[in-house]
């Protein structure tokens, strides 16, 4: 059995995948791991200092212990920096982050929209591969996003961050894509977009990296993200550490050295096609109100300020779809959201959304899934 310590932190997303993937493939080869939950900016804990394992692997920027493991001849790798050779040859395990931003540009390309924009921080390496990645796949098609980066670490507060970034968003045409250097940043984007007034994504397309549930999963609006697969690079880390504790100098392992995203999961912040007509994005954006069964298309019509014959014109148009089409499945969206993940009473639900009626609510959702509501709550039980 060989023991290995693990200095990474686990209150990101990154760093809880790394560790599963180390992980893994500890568990194929009979490895111990030592670690322990620990922040992102904690030193190294004072047990490393005695650690008597076969190897380490650290991202703590303060690595006093496994700096003295390793000039004792201990295998170390730390992903905190990038090593690259005179040949330009990355010397552990990355990922690739240009790659990651080409995802992006060809992810927005696809969605029809012709104004793209990065949101990243001045003082991160990661970030600033990411925008490469992004700005030149964007240049091959002619396009030139808008930039606007964080202050440097020492001047970087949350109101500054608050401050910066609102002012950004507010300047960029509609609509625009925005591309975030990770999630974290994109969910301050469409805190910032919606408290000023700007519907996303109708007007502001935001995608993010990472998928981290923390911030996917708790923005107002559910965030696209792309997974940048931490998980691989864990495990290629590990088979790195391996090799080095099987006798390997860094510099002869031939293994993948850089990891590409592993797909982009889109979720409501990217989801629609960029439309330029304001008319129908304001429609979209209204059928997302907190109560959708009091809507009707008259009353849409009215709060577009055009007629009803010409917001079906206009809609058709630009989305191929009907206003009623649209507001039905705007209705049967959130009616299998309240039945997947709750157990409330379909009076209950029907109060929530607007039904004056749970059996006016049953009959739409029948009629546009040839389900009924229990049916399809059964279906989704787990």
């Amino acid at each position: 059995m060989r023991h290995v310590a693990v200095i990474i932190e686990t209150s990101t997303q990154y760093g809880r995948n790394l560790i599963r993937g180390i992980a893994r493939f500890g568990r194929l080869h009979d490895w111990q791991l030592h670690f322990e939950y620990r922040g992102k900016t904690a030193a190294e804990p004072d047990w490393l200092a005695d650690f008597k394992g076969n190897g380490v692997i650290t991202t703590s920027p303060d690595q006093r212990y496994s700096k003295a493991l390793r000039e004792q001849g201990m295998p170390v790798i730390d992903l905190q920096g990038t090593l690259v050779d005179p040949a330009g040859e990355h010397l552990i395990v990355d990922s690739d982050h240009r790659a990651v931003g080409r995802l992006a540009a060809e992810h927005f390309i696809e969605k029809g929209h012709r104004h793209f924009a990065y949101l990243g921080y001045s003082d991160q390496s990661v970030s600033r591969e990411r925008e490469i990645g992004f700005t030149e796949t964007l240049a091959a098609r002619g396009h030139k996003p808008l930039c606007h980066h964080t202050p440097e670490r020492k001047a970087r507060t949350f109101e500054a961050l608050h401050r910066g970034d609102a002012a950004f968003i507010a300047s960029l045409p509609k609509p625009c894509a925005l591309f975030c250097c990770w999630d974290e940043v994109a969910f301050r984007a469409v805190q910032s977009a919606l408290e000023q007034g700007i519907a996303v994504p109708e007007d502001l397309a935001v995608l993010g990296v990472d998928n981290d549930p923390v911030f996917s999963g708790t923005s107002r609006i559910p965030l696209s993200s792309i997974d940048p697969d931490i998980i691989r690079m864990g495990f290629l880390t590990a088979s790195w550490l391996a090799e080095m504790m099987e006798g390997t100098p860094l510099q002869k392992i031939k293994l993948e050295r850089l990891v590409p995203p592993k797909g982009l999961i889109v979720r409501q912040s990217t989801e629609l096609d960029a439309i330029e007509d304001p008319v129908v994005r304001r429609f979209l954006e209204l059928l997302r109100q907190q109560r959708p069964g009091l809507l009707s298309i008259e009353g849409l019509a009215r709060d577009c300020h055009v007629s009803r014959r010409l917001l079906e014109q206009r809609v058709k148009a630009a989305t191929g779809k009907t206003p009623r089409q649209l507001l039905s499945q705007t209705l049967v969206d959130a009616i299998q959201r309240f039945l997947s993940q709750t157990d409330y009473t379909l009076a209950h639900i029907a109060d929530l959304l607007g039904f004056e009626h749970a059996e006016r609510l049953s009959h739409l959702f029948r009629r546009q899934t040839d389900m009924t509501p229990g049916e399809y709550r059964k279906s989704t039980a787990t």
